[in-house]
């Protein structure tokens, strides 16, 4: 294998990666898998589910919470749900 063809192949892989992380998985795992296997993991990448609980987590780490009402990701601040407009209970 030549070097150019490595360098392809780790740049080609970054795409799946990126879609995966996305949707709450391990870029570094998808990075890996698309540079190696990237004809059937870039389609697979664009069919998977998101991961919600890692989501979840990411954006409660960003500062968010989910509204008690109708269960939408809003800032933890927010004295009533921008999607709802239902008003917070403070605690």
């Amino acid at each position: 294998m030549s070097v150019g063809f490595l360098i392809v192949a780790a740049v080609i892989g970054l795409l799946p990666a990126f879609i995966a992380s996305g949707k709450g998985r391990s870029f570094l795992g998808w990075w890996i898998y698309g540079a190696m296997l990237w004809i059937i993991a870039f389609p697979h990448s664009l069919i998977i589910k998101a991961d919600r609980r890692e989501l979840d987590h990411r954006a409660e780490q960003e500062g968010l919470k989910k509204c008690p009402a109708c269960a939408e990701m809003i800032r933890d601040e927010a004295r009533v749900c921008r999607y709802c407009q239902r008003d917070q209970a403070f605690a």
